[in-house]
């Protein structure tokens, strides 16, 4: 995967079409590592799974991003397992697929969003169940 095996990877998806604002959360995630790169002298990664959404993957492989975070932006990959298997948190919408992915490879979910309707219900589960917080 090319990640530093000596430092803490955030990943972060936004399902297999790139949906629930990736580019915003993405941005606002990567300012957030690098601040506090700079203030507890550690380095950091996050990957960025943008599914088939082209636009958020080309916006976000433009960003100089601050501090010492290594950012890697991939569009739809195939290999999700290793991928989270590879962090140490994953940041996403309520997808019950990524949920269900998640919880099997034991990385905490942090949700960033849902759909309402379909997903809403995922997010006390997740809450409730003690392996993510929204």
């Amino acid at each position: 995967l090319g990640l530093q095996t000596d430092c803490r990877t955030v990943l972060v998806v936004g399902g297999g079409d790139g949906m629930g604002g990736i580019v915003e959360t993405a941005r606002q995630l990567g300012d957030k590592l690098g601040t506090e790169s700079s203030r507890v002298n550690q380095a950091f990664q996050m990957v960025v799974v943008c599914g088939k959404n082209e636009q958020a993957q080309t916006t976000l492989s433009n960003i100089e991003w601050s501090g010492d975070v290594k950012v890697f932006v991939k569009g739809f990959v195939d290999n999700m397992d290793e991928w989270m298997r590879a962090s140490d948190v994953i940041v996403t919408k309520a997808g019950p697929g990524t949920i269900a992915e998640a919880s099997i490879c034991g990385l905490p979910c942090m949700l960033s969003s849902y759909l309402p309707g379909q997903e809403e219900g995922n997010v006390p589960y997740v809450k409730d169940n003690g392996f993510g917080s929204y």
